[in-house]
């Protein structure tokens, strides 16, 4: 289940289509409501299902019950994350349903099984830590020099924080995504994990102390780029034309958190995101604009990023202890 695979331009041939045919169009136009990033997670576990019923002699497509039981239970014999065995049973049922099947994970016994995981193995995950305001400024301040590097990762921080952008967006941008405006910026997401359907979101960056448009100017006028990916790969002064991955991102992050003193182990691609949540309940912003700005749909999950700073400004022994 390659990504280009879940890509279908609309034709006229797609009306004279055989019923198979358009069977898997329906199937593929499915897929590709769910996020890039969601699809290449359920195709890896796929694979790894269909492995394990190859090595186990058992039929993957319809699964039983009992063949998706005992491969769960496998996962957490393995020591594999709550998370990731949840991903894996979400990654069958959804592979069922476009195949015109009954997803094998809402039978009662593999809910069952799925419940006793968690509360076995159950526990809150490790969250990296927010960079918060204090802690960009004490990483962008160790962001020293002039070359393509420095340029690119202090726009590159500044911006994930400013527009509290998941790494997936903040990677997919292009330069025509964003705009200068005399407050700031206006950041254009042409698709996001809560916005499958394309409609697109925009962002207001202000131009305040970080002097965030600054530095995207800095770095636009450094790589000399008017279009294209927004930020790129360089490797000793020489840009690349390719967009950075996610991946690369979390890596850049981490070092320059290493380089200002901080644990590198403790923040991660999400970390400027988390800060910008963190910093605004720091400040007292209003909880509806938090979650305007980080593309939330429930207040509670805005609420999630904002991390033990709430539990001391709204604490019971506040005027006594």
């Amino acid at each position: 289940m390659h990504d280009n695979a879940l890509v279908l331009a609309p034709t006229t041939a797609l009306v004279l289509a055989e019923p198979d045919a358009l069977d898997a169009a329906a199937a593929r136009f499915a897929a590709a409501s769910r996020s890039t990033a969601t699809r290449r997670a359920y195709a890896a576990d796929w694979r790894d299902f269909t492995a394990w019923c190859g090595e186990q002699g058992a039929e993957p497509l319809p699964a039983s019950g009992r063949t998706v039981g005992r491969y769960l239970t496998h996962l957490a014999g393995l020591a594999r994350s709550v998370s990731t065995i949840d991903r894996r049973a979400a990654a069958i049922a959804c592979i069922h349903r476009a195949a015109g099947h009954d997803s094998p994970t809402v039978r009662e016994e593999v809910r069952q099984i799925l419940a006793g995981i968690r509360a076995t193995l159950g526990r809150a995950p490790a969250k990296k830590k927010a960079l918060t305001v204090d802690l960009v400024g004490q990483v962008i301040r160790k962001i020293r020099g002039k070359d393509l590097a420095a340029v690119r990762d202090r726009a590159l921080i500044l911006l994930c924080f400013g527009a509290a952008l998941r790494r997936s967006e903040l990677v997919g941008l292009d330069v025509s995504d964003v705009e200068r405006h005399r407050r700031g910026l206006m950041v254009r997401l042409r698709r996001s994990k809560t916005d499958q359907t394309g409609e697109g979101r925009s962002i207001a960056v202000l131009d305040g102390k970080l002097k965030i448009p600054a530095a995207i100017q800095a770095w636009l006028e450094a790589a000399g780029i008017a279009d294209g990916p927004l930020f790129r790969g360089c490797d000793r002064g020489k840009l690349s034309a390719e967009r950075l991955s996610a991946g690369q991102f979390a890596r850049i992050l981490k070092a320059r958190c290493a380089a200002a003193g901080l644990d590198p182990d403790a923040f991660g691609g999400h970390s400027p995101r988390r800060g910008f949540a963190t910093t605004a309940g720091d400040e007292g912003a209003d909880l509806r604009l938090t979650a305007k700005h980080m593309r939330h749909v429930k207040l509670e999950t805005t609420a999630g990023y904002i991390e033990d700073g709430d539990l001391f400004r709204k604490n019971a022994g506040a005027d006594f202890l």
